[in-house]
């Protein structure tokens, strides 16, 4: 099943049907043409504009005229992580590991260390069999590895197959069981789990997985609130943060210039959260904005009723005033939406024509730690930053990606069309149709559908050896794809997703952004907007000949 070579493809021949022959003989030779040409596919225009890795994607209609209030979190929104806290965090755990939860202290040194290309966002944790796992939007396991190696499709079907055979679990069992990896943090956990896995499993020696994984989540949640990575990423702030401060502080004082208030609703405390916007905005930078909430408990934030405390700006200690109106001069901790939304005004239901929760917009990483709730619960406009957007688009821009992407989609065309093929003419002529294939037939169509596979299982690899892209998963060893989990849960909650948040600076602070039209259309509403790939292997066969 393998491919022939990076820059060929070989289909199958049909042992008695020559109209098969012909299909087969075009899209093979149409395949190899967009691996040969170079010049013809750089020359293409790419869909989307030449800035398209900092373009903001709306899954709603957007108006940013109508906002009122704009709201951001702290952690890889304000400010951006270099790949060297994952690291740390990753280290930080190995040590808890070690040092606090007794495991041998050989895995000091022969833990491999952080590794960026295992792990994606949007995974899930097996709690019972310590498995890290992809999901599709059916809630179906795709893929999973114990440790670094990845199960056997095999078995992944059996072990997620439900008690009516659905291959789901149900959705009960699947909250319990299955811990999701959602924002770029938890890609250090899912890696160092993998990592002690591996270990335990190289070394033969005996372990419970139910315990491993209660003790690396434990350490990696240790390494967040001991205070350790706090303290080792403010004392270095040049290796852990980007600087990109200028655009930012471009986009703030737009903002404020049309006439929009500002907050800042962040889980880290106030000493980190200001040592990081010093570093990259300035000592001024409370200046932008109206209000300002750390170590705010979220997602809990948006559900609980506690009460707001001041934080002291030059000790950091918690104040035990009562809070009776948010003032920009001052920081504060804890509280919750509904004590945010009366003390500052923003209510929508004192009947105000004006005001009401799709007039604020908050921007956030975590889905749901930062999203869902404020969308669900208040009707607030989302924003997601996902860094990993500009990622996948240069890989999907670059000519390897495309021309392979070109030849997937031949295949996957070219075993619809074999079928009409298969079709007796006779019998179609008499108003019959042959209901079943003969067995050189689903030869013919099996083979098609492996060599998509390898041609989807690469280009999956270009974007993530392990599990490709964080938006799609292939189904049926590869032969299908669909959703992500993470996809449909971001298009489900979020009503706009970019890079960075700075990327928003390139738009006018009234602009609209509408969502496409086949982003919400069914199947028959968007079929015939086909690739020119279909519309040239639908041509007659010799005309796809080079000239």
């Amino acid at each position: 099943r393998a491919l022939e070579s990076e820059f060929t493809v070989a289909l199958p021949r049909h042992p008695a049907n020559a109209k098969t022959n012909d299909l087969l003989e075009s899209a093979e030779r149409f395949a190899n043409q967009i691996l040969a040409n170079d010049t013809s596919a750089q020359n293409q225009t790419w869909r989307y504009d030449v800035s398209n890795e900092e373009r903001v994607y709306a899954n709603t209609y957007v108006n940013l005229g109508s906002a009122k209030v704009v709201g951001f979190d702290y952690d890889y929104t304000l400010v951006s992580y270099k790949p060297a806290i994952l690291h740390l965090i990753y280290d930080l755990a190995k040590e808890q590991l070690v040092g606090g939860l007794g495991y041998p202290s050989e895995l000091v040194d022969e833990l491999p260390g952080y590794d960026p290309k295992f792990a994606i966002r949007g995974l899930a944790v097996d709690l019972d069999k310590a498995w890290i796992c992809m999901l599709t939007l059916r809630y179906r396991v795709s893929i999973a590895f114990y440790g670094r190696e990845r199960v056997d499709p095999k078995v992944v079907a059996r072990t997620y197959r439900s008690e009516t055979g659905s291959g789901i679990l149900p959705p009960e069992e699947r909250k319990k069981r299955l811990k999701p990896l959602n924002d770029l943090f938890s890609t250090a956990e899912a890696c160092l789990l993998a990592d002690v896995v591996q270990w335990f499993r190289d070394r033969d020696i005996p372990f419970d997985t139910r315990s491993v994984v209660t003790d690396v989540l434990a350490a990696i949640t240790q390494a967040h609130v001991s205070g350790k990575l706090h303290r080792t990423v403010s004392e270095n702030l040049e290796n852990y943060i980007e600087p990109d401060g200028q655009h930012l502080l471009q986009f703030l004082d737009r903002l404020r210039a049309a006439g929009k208030k500002l907050m800042l609703v962040s889980n880290s405390p106030f000493w980190f959260v200001n040592k990081g916007m010093v570093h990259v905005c300035g000592e001024d930078w409370r200046n932008r904005f109206d209000v300002v909430v750390v170590s705010a408990g979220k997602p809990s934030f948006y559900t609980g009723n506690r009460p707001f405390r001041e934080v002291s700006t030059n000790t950091g200690r918690i104040k035990f005033k009562p809070i009776t109106a948010l003032s920009p001069d001052e920081v504060y901790c804890q509280g919750s939406m509904a004590e945010l939304l009366h003390l500052m005004g923003w209510e929508s239901h004192k009947g105000s024509a004006d005001f009401d929760g799709s007039s604020i917009i908050y921007i956030g990483d975590s889905l749901f730690a930062d999203l869902v709730d404020a969308r669900r619960l208040y009707g607030w406009t989302t924003g997601a930053i996902i860094r990993e957007v500009s990622h996948e688009i240069t890989v999907q821009k670059s000519l390897k990606w495309q021309r392979a992407w070109k030849v997937l989609q031949v295949l996957t065309l070219c075993a619809r069309e074999c079928q009409k093929t298969f079709i007796d003419e006779k019998h179609v002529d008499n108003g019959e149709q042959r209901t079943s294939y003969s067995t050189a037939d689903t030869e013919i169509l099996d083979k098609l559908e492996d060599l998509a596979a390898d041609w989807r299982s690469h280009l999956d690899g270009l974007l993530n050896p392990n599990f490709g892209s964080i938006f799609r998963t292939s189904r049926d060893n590869g032969k299908t794809a669909q959703p992500s989990l993470f996809a449909r849960c971001m298009q489900r909650h979020v009503d706009f997703y970019t890079s960075k948040v700075e990327n928003l600076r390139l738009y006018s602070t009234d602009h609209r952004f509408y969502p496409a039209d086949y982003s919400i259309g069914v199947l028959h509403e968007v079929l015939h907007l086909t690739d020119p790939v279909s519309e040239a292997l639908s041509r007659d066969p010799r005309s796809t000949e080079a000239n």
